[in-house]
């Protein structure tokens, strides 16, 4: 629980350091390219990323609600781009067993002593789509694309996206402080992307895991500093 902890504290330090130095350099590239900063970490753990293996022989679903990071996006001039970062410890996926739990931590699957934490940048908007807009919120359909990083390999991903603004109002306020941005996603992954073969010799993947992995987002993240909260 300890090192779940410290896994986590230090993604959110790196991922509020990495959001700082990108504001700070597009503020100096120019007022245009400065965007609002929405930071994804909520005390309450109301944020959520599942995950689903289809095989054979089992399903697996997993869900982890540890996942931190920010997201530079403003909903106003979408044609600024987007800048996002999260981070997810391996130590905090659970799928129901927790001896399933470890052997998901080991080297033979995520290893997580060597490669604590799961990333995700997304740096690029290939196509947005207003859905909606009102004085007071604004829902965009958008397809993005970026880089995954498991056990230490990177793959790139490209994603559907439903993108929310909402303005701070006495009902926003009651979820978090701040503007609000919400973000629901689904994506696949492949495992052999990122090295991962299972046991050697086993045939487990194909099997009993699946060769793909299905994953859901549903994250909000707010304006206010972290220290605001």
């Amino acid at each position: 629980m300890i090192k779940n902890r410290i896994a986590v504290m230090a993604a959110f330090t790196f991922l509020l350091a990495s959001s700082m130095i990108w504001a700070q350099s597009g503020h100096e590239a120019g007022a245009g390219a400065v965007k609002p900063v929405f930071y994804v970490s909520d005390p309450v753990g109301r944020n959520a990323v599942t995950f689903k293996s289809q095989a054979p022989l089992e399903d697996i679903i997993g869900t982890t609600s540890e996942i931190t990071g920010h997201i530079m996006f403003d909903p106003q001039h979408p044609n600024k781009g987007i800048h996002a970062q999260f981070a997810v410890p391996v130590a905090s996926l659970k799928t129901g067993i927790p001896l399933r739990d470890e052997h998901l931590r080991g080297v033979d699957w995520f290893d997580a002593a060597q490669h604590p934490t799961i990333e995700l940048v997304v740096d690029t908007i290939k196509k947005l789509d207003t859905v909606k807009a009102t004085d007071a919120s604004i829902t965009f359909d958008a397809i993005v694309s970026g880089e995954f990083t498991i056990r230490g390999k990177k793959a790139p991903v490209e994603f559907k996206a439903r993108v929310t603004y909402l303005r701070e109002t006495e009902a926003t306020q009651k979820r978090l402080p701040g503007d609000l941005l919400a973000i629901r996603a689904e994506l696949e992954l492949t495992l052999s992307d990122f090295g991962i073969t299972g046991p050697k010799g086993m045939g487990i993947i194909g099997s009993k895991v699946g060769e793909t992995i299905a994953v859901g987002v549903s994250i909000m993240g707010n304006t206010a500093a972290p220290d605001a909260k």
